[in-house]
């Protein structure tokens, strides 16, 4: 059974209406921009307009005042390269089959799933993707394989070490006292030991990473500390040659920060009250600002919906290195609140409302159908797990009917929420028990997940049992 069709919305008369409207926009009128901004390990409240009170970040609460600010908005996983191949597919990890974080040599995002660069650039889409990839690193498996004209970035997360088979560039930049030699000695260490990261991380390797243009290593090992700066230079570079061509764009801006270990460049080191992880999403915020400028000073803004969120909730555990989830439960791994509620904010300016927050309950796989509504691209003949959001970006404050969500973890549905109630039939900690009794809240009035009130409402467990049974037998 499809569940788009088991959950398919009611519309109401104002939302076809909306619905209508956003249909109607002419046929004729240039396609819009499209900018995600996907930060790493990011908790909900490292934000100023999430609650930050030692984190400053002027440029994104700024943001959020122009657009849209989500208060419920969720990621389709609560671990790196799932999540990112959620968001790039609109699907969740049981059908696209990334389960986890994928380390160096291992496999990728299959070259069969249509991500939303594929599906853009037939529409006549400049595609960029900078920054952090984490969908493989294997030729087949890169951004250039993939759907994006361009890539420049470290193809995994930034506390790991050199692939067994990326290929160098003759010009590469060889910092830190490593030659070409020695780089080449490395990497075959890593070819005879890929299944084997704790005798890599023995050898000194870890945190020793590429820096990839298009296939081929640039820069190694990476300099972490300017990371932030170029790419988002790369970003204002890449929008111009786009705009020159008269192409709209699609850029995929994933920033390796505040992924540990953490580098802020000297003009943020040491400036953020809130110690080295407020330097990294204070530099952050300061070139999302020019970001925007950018846009603004190009004439470009008006006709560009930028979203800024983050992959997941904070790796716990890691000190002052740390997020935070605010009054949310846990993080990183798990099911609970923290680690799949992130700050979100979307900006299009003259179509999405300025000044809104939205309660609503939406995910990263979401993205995917209302971009193919606001682009006006037909919908992939295949499954697709989100729902389109338009109608609601344009109209925050009208209706909205959400639809369920379903919590991952390791490729299989392990939870469900549907309106405020949310069940984790064997609880929500990373490494799961059978013997682990369920666990149901109403995130309503207990957002932090606090009392688990399963044992007085039977029939809830019974009917969001109903819906995860129905989901997973549409797998």
């Amino acid at each position: 059974m499809n569940p788009r069709l088991v959950f398919m919305p009611v519309l109401t008369l104002l939302g076809l209406l909306i619905f209508a409207a956003v249909s109607a926009i002419g046929a004729t009128e240039r396609p819009p921009n499209i900018v995600i901004i996907f930060t790493d390990d990011q908790g909900y409240a490292d934000l100023g307009c999430y609650g930050s009170e030692s984190i400053r970040t002027p440029r994104l609460d700024r943001m959020a005042a122009e657009g849209v600010r989500f208060t419920n908005f969720h990621v389709a996983a609560s671990v790196c390269s799932a999540s990112r191949a959620s968001l790039l597919t609109g699907r969740y990890s049981s059908r696209h089959g990334v389960r986890g974080v994928f380390v160096p040599g291992n496999n990728g995002l299959s070259p069969g799933e249509l991500t939303l660069a594929e599906f853009l650039r037939p529409r006549g889409y400049a595609t960029a993707c900078i920054g952090k990839w984490h969908l493989g690193d294997a030729p087949q498996f890169l951004p250039t394989a993939q759907g994006f004209d361009t890539y420049l970035g470290i193809p995994y997360s930034n506390d790991m070490y050199v692939g067994p088979s990326q290929a160098w560039a003759d010009n590469a930049t060889f910092r830190d006292g490593w030659t070409r030699e020695r780089a080449l000695e490395a990497q075959s260490f890593v070819k005879n030991n890929v299944a084997n990261r704790a005798a890599i991380e023995a050898k000194g390797l870890r945190d020793l990473v590429p820096l990839m243009e298009g296939q081929q290593i640039v820069e190694f090992p990476a300099d972490q500390a300017s990371l932030t700066r170029r790419y988002f230079d790369r970003a204002l570079d890449f929008i111009d040659r786009a705009s020159a061509d008269k192409k709209p764009f699609f850029v995929y801006l994933t920033p390796a920060m505040p992924h540990v270990p953490l580098f802020a460049s000297s003009e943020f080191l040491g400036q953020s009250p809130r110690g080295l992880y407020g330097d990294t999403v204070e530099e952050i915020d300061y070139h999302v600002g020019r970001l925007l400028d950018h846009l603004a000073a190009r004439g470009l803004d008006e006709n560009t919906l930028v979203l800024f969120a983050s992959d997941n909730g904070p790796w716990l555990g890691k000190g002052d290195a740390t997020g935070s989830a605010g009054t949310f439960r846990d993080g990183k791994f798990s099911t609970y609140e923290g680690g799949l509620r992130v700050p979100a904010i979307i900006r299009w300016p003259t179509r999405i409302p300025a000044g809104q927050t939205s309660d609503a309950l939406v995910s990263t796989i979401d993205l995917f159908p209302t971009l193919a509504r606001f682009t006006r691209t037909p919908l992939p003949d295949r499954a697709l797990d989100g729902h389109d959001l338009s109608a609601h970006l344009l109209t925050p404050s009208a209706p909205f009917a959400s639809q369920p969500y379903f919590c991952m973890n390791d490729g299989q549905p392990v939870g469900v929420i549907s309106g405020p109630w949310k069940l984790l039939p064997h609880g929500g900690k990373r490494n799961l028990s059978p013997e682990t009794p369920p666990e149901l809240y109403n995130l309503t009035d207990d957002p932090g997940e606090k009392t688990n009130l399963a044992s007085a409402h039977p029939e809830k467990i019974r009917e969001l049992k109903a819906l995860l049974h129905i989901f997973s037998n549409s797998l």
